[in-house]
């Protein structure tokens, strides 16, 4: 028998879904499994755009400088990729302004990786009363999806932080036209559903109270059924499987203890969600850091333990008018501070402010994947992330230059640690479709989504 495999006896115990969830090691890939690392794909979308003076790097292709918005990503920045001077095609900038089919801010949402416009309708009134229906065409996610028949649990997985819309400014996932994919938004769902076994859907609807109930009173930690089996491993497996293993064990411990206090009631550590999160309230501004980083968690583990390959993380809605008093006691609503014109004073400092607080978060999700090793590298260096927002500079609601980065290098497809500036000669996002297809292994595809798009991928990614 092989030493690797998982025992009958434990997984009888009960403990299938957690060995499941194990990352996976260099040692099983013996098992007939390609010995490289697979390709992962995230998209981390933040709203309302970014102020292009403080965003922006300066400097040449690889010695450049990250301003305040970006600044947070320095550790990184040798494995960043920003690519300035993308724009949104013919049929997406749509009239810019006041064009009739959906808000600059749902057209940017709604195209971001579909590459095409809105369908037309009534359905959605967004900023400026213009009307729409929901996006005309399927995401680049879902192609991959039905491309690569990715051989994990989950095709895709779609995560969302107080999300709470449900229009069409709140989907950036499609299965097709008029198919959007809505974010799962509670931290004990998405928990439920990577690490439960059979108490986790496929559908996004979440377990009802008593399902969880029994879940968290049959299986009070996940972790303790394979203590035993982890063990076994440990001792057989190499030195880079052994971190893997424990880096593993220790954040996903992390969450379920958290997420174990919440429901017991329990006064937490300080490293702890509060208990306040018991129901994690989505309605309760105040909350966002705590969902937020446990969401993010629960992202990277899922990645990591190999539960999915390709995912969605979105912080709140395009046109977001979530709260941030939590954040320097900052006033008024996020959407609202966006497009105040004033070029210094309150506002112009509280949109900065928060533009950097979603930059370290940003920061934050890397360094949960950059610490997790795997081949040669780490999660990070075998994934492609696409760090997006709907719109370019705020105060205009431009769609000429999209505020687009890639970490990670997919596994050496793209080379990192520079700044790609076509500003003199635009790309289109179809192209960065095209390019995120590649990198993950579909490299035959030349054109995705609207026919108005240049066609190809974007130049000196490789």
């Amino acid at each position: 028998m092989n030493p690797l495999r998982f025992t009958r006896r434990n997984l009888l115990r009960g403990s299938l879904a957690a060995t499941a969830a194990f990352p996976l090691l260099e040692s099983r890939r013996v098992d007939g499994q390609s010995a490289a690392s697979p390709t992962r794909l995230v998209v981390f979308t933040t709203p309302n755009g970014t102020r292009n003076a403080l965003y922006w790097p300066t400097g040449s292709d690889t010695n450049f400088t990250l301003p305040m918005i970006t600044a947070p990503l320095e550790p990184f920045k040798q494995k960043l990729t920003f690519l300035k001077g993308i724009q949104l095609n013919d049929a997406l900038q749509n009239g810019m302004l006041g064009g009739n089919l959906g808000s600059e801010h749902a057209r940017g949402t709604g195209g971001m990786l579909t590459g095409r416009p809105l369908n037309a309708g009534k359905d959605f009134v967004s900023f400026g009363n213009t009307t729409s229906g929901w996006g005309s065409g399927e995401s680049i996610d879902q192609y991959l999806v039905d491309r690569l028949a990715p051989p994990t649990t989950f095709a895709s997985f779609q995560i969302g932080v107080h999300v709470r819309d449900t229009q069409v400014r709140a989907r950036v996932a499609y299965r097709a036209s008029n198919q959007p994919i809505p974010p799962r938004e509670d931290p004990k769902d998405v928990f439920s559903a990577l690490f439960a076994g059979s108490m986790g859907s496929t559908t996004g609807t979440p377990p009802d109270d008593a399902a969880l109930q029994r879940l968290w009173a049959q299986r009070k930690s996940v972790f303790d059924l394979t203590t035993a089996e982890t063990a076994r491993l440990m001792g057989i497996v190499s030195a880079t499987d052994r971190a893997k293993l424990q880096a593993y064990q220790d954040s996903m411990r992390d969450v379920e203890q958290r997420l174990t206090s919440m429901q017991s009631g329990n006064v937490p550590s300080t490293t702890c969600t509060p208990p306040a999160l018991v129901d994690v309230d989505l309605t309760v501004d105040d909350q966002y850091v705590q969902a937020g980083q446990l969401q993010m968690d629960l992202a990277a583990a899922a990645l990591a333990c190999d539960q999915t390959r390709i995912l969605t993380f979105q912080w709140s809605y395009s046109e977001s008018e979530h709260l941030f008093q939590f954040l320097n006691g900052i006033q008024g609503n996020h959407h609202a501070i966006s497009h105040d014109f004033s070029s210094s004073g309150v506002n112009y400092d509280a949109y900065n402010a928060i533009q950097t607080w979603y930059a370290k978060q940003f920061a934050y999700f890397l360094g949960k994947l950059d610490s997790i090793p795997e081949g040669d590298g780490s999660v990070l260096d075998h994934s492609l992330v696409l760090w997006a927002t709907e719109i370019g500079e705020s105060t205009s609601h431009d769609l000429g230059t999209m505020p687009y980065v890639f970490a990670g290098g997919a596994g050496g497809k793209i080379r990192t640690g520079r700044l790609l500036d076509w500003t003199k000669s635009p790309q289109d996002n179809n192209q960065m479709l095209v390019s995120i297809a590649h990198a993950m292994g579909a490299d035959d595809l030349m054109s995705f989504g609207d026919p108005s798009g240049k066609t190809g991928p974007l130049p000196d990614l490789t």
